[in-house]
């Protein structure tokens, strides 16, 4: 009798295995969805809470104006109307008539979250220059910033600029610094 050469799966091991893998993939994948769309949210809140930081150090080490607002895709020189579709940076030296873009953010349209500004008074934050010395910010360009997605008012996401630069966040998702419930457009 001569010994077998290989042993390998039978057809029912491996139709077995296909089927633990598929359930394990179903089970999964609604969870990874979840997992995704939090950290794109995440994602984008820390970006634009980078670069108010960055326009708040350009400001001091500079000794300049400088002025953080929505992104214009037509125009390199001027701020646009909607904070969702990203921001730019530009800065105004002392002496000049004019400011010119220290940087730019765009957003995808579509995968990107909605992003609304208003201050306490609930007028729209169009644009935040923060000054070299007290008070860095105005304040009514001061206010909470809401990220939104599909998802809704549960998981949306809140910070707050305040009238010194800094900025704090809300500490769960769904509620502004102040723990009062959100509202998505």
């Amino acid at each position: 009798m001569r010994p077998r050469l290989g042993t390998g799966f039978t057809l029912v091991e491996m139709m077995v295995t296909i089927a633990v893998a598929v359930l394990m993939v179903t089970v999964a994948l609604p969870a990874w969805q979840v997992f995704v769309q939090n950290e794109r949210l995440s994602s984008t809140r820390d970006q634009l809470i980078n670069a108010m930081n960055q326009a708040r150090a350009l400001s001091i080490s500079n000794d300049d104006v400088v002025t953080i607002c929505p992104y214009n895709a037509s125009s390199a020189s001027s701020c646009g109307a909607s904070w969702s579709a990203g921001w730019a940076i530009f800065e105004l030296p002392q002496g000049s008539a004019s400011s010119t873009r220290v940087q730019a953010q765009p957003l995808t349209a579509g995968s990107s979250p909605t992003i609304n500004a208003a201050t306490s008074a609930g007028a729209a934050i169009s644009s935040i220059s923060f000054n070299p010395r007290p008070p860095y910010v105005a304040a009514a360009q001061t206010g909470d910033f809401r990220l939104c997605d599909s998802r809704g008012v549960s998981y949306a996401l809140s910070f707050n600029l305040q009238t010194t630069g800094y900025i704090q966040q809300a500490s769960k998702a769904g509620v502004t610094l102040a723990g009062v419930a959100l509202t998505c457009p």
